[in-house]
């Protein structure tokens, strides 16, 4: 929490706002590469952890590709200790995420657990069993409830192969914001299919209850390779920054966290600079104890090392040698957005070897 009350300090200054915002992945990642050097680098953002690949929902897009639990997901035992590591080395922030968390025969006894060690919750999910699972949920200590909606009701409940999906959604933000969780965010994943829904999306999304509104372009990621003829073209992906641009300061909207560097060649940020935190202040572990430094390929061979096999604090000390250095991809080096970006997103660039700025700037 310094580190972003430094940033808001630095942005409220006149004259080192506009150096900042052009300068902010540069300035950023050599901060956070420096700390590492002298033994001080902490997953200052969160860990987020997929907790199972159990999931009632099988979407299309989904990024984890989840529908069923695999057999050599972690234990209970060994879940209880590897929360126990992450509070001895002073993480202060775990995101439970899936598949579906709750889906998890044992998550309530994980959830309290974590806060018994002086750790905050992310609730990522898909909503469709916290409203029956409220009376357990309410109790605990969150700093985010992260939850999707995919369009309009019927849209959305398609995409689910569910109904009352939509529903338990919008109940579940109004539960949270009673019980006054801090943050409340939506995410849209963004395609072909609903882009033209965004409209009157937004109406719900302003009378939810969320804070926050991200609106995310489908990626290459996950089940979504296997899509041929939904991605954004250049108009579409114009078309969205310019929606986001006219929406009100509640709740907050932007672009899915992955994307932001699109303000780089878009006419400036929305909200924050752009700062891929992946191996420096954030990563992820993987239902069976791997951890990636990504937490969007959820690709084992990205793997940094298993859990089962050394202590996440120990991985975090020695690994993530491929994001703790300052050269950024070959053909950014020349890009006049290098400094504000760094080469954007980490996952981008390894699947498809460029960023959106070629669709951005393609011709007409």
């Amino acid at each position: 929490m310094q580190i972003a009350t430094l940033e808001h300090i630095i942005r409220r200054v006149p004259l080192l706002h506009g150096y900042y915002m052009k300068r902010a992945a540069y300035i950023k990642r050599r901060a956070f590469i420096i700390l590492h050097h002298l033994g001080l680098l902490k997953p200052y953002s969160f860990v987020q952890w997929l907790v199972t690949y159990r999931c009632p929902f099988h979407c299309a897009f989904c990024e984890a590709s989840a529908g069923h639990a695999h057999e050599d997901e972690l234990t209970t035992f060994e879940a209880r200790a590897f929360i126990d590591d992450l509070a001895r080395m002073g993480v202060r922030r775990l995101i439970f995420s899936g598949g579906e968390p709750l889906a998890r025969e044992d998550i309530f006894e994980l959830l309290t657990h974590a806060n018994s060690r002086k750790i905050k919750i992310g609730l990522a999910t898909n909503s469709y069993y916290t409203p029956a699972r409220w009376e357990q949920l309410q109790h605990l200590e969150y700093f985010l409830y992260f939850t999707s909606l995919d369009g309009l009701a019927e849209s959305h409940d398609h995409r689910r192969g569910a109904v009352q999906s939509h529903e338990r959604v919008l109940r579940s933000l109004a539960l949270c914001a009673e019980r006054r969780v801090p943050m409340r965010m939506v995410n849209t994943v963004v395609d072909k299919t609903n882009i033209n829904q965004l409209e009157q999306l937004a109406v719900e999304i302003r009378h939810s209850g969320a804070t926050h509104w991200r609106l995310t372009p489908l990626a290459r990621v996950g089940r979504a390779v296997q899509q041929d003829d939904v991605f954004l073209e250049r108009a579409d992906l114009q078309w969205l920054m310019a929606f986001i641009r006219r929406q009100p300061d509640v709740p907050r909207t932007d672009l899915g966290e992955s994307h932001t560097y699109i303000g780089c060649f878009a006419g400036g940020f929305v909200g924050n600079p752009f700062f891929c935190g992946a191996g420096l202040t954030r990563c992820a572990v993987m239902p069976n104890g791997d951890v990636l430094g990504c937490q969007q390929i959820y690709d084992q061979s990205y793997s940094e090392g298993n859990i089962g096999q050394k202590p996440f604090s120990t991985i975090w000390k020695e690994e993530f040698g491929r994001f703790r250095r300052m050269a950024v991809p070959e053909g950014c080096r020349s890009c006049e957005h290098v400094q504000a970006c760094q080469g954007g997103c980490w996952a981008e660039m390894q699947l498809n070897g460029k960023c959106l700025k070629a669709l951005w700037q393609e011709p007409v």
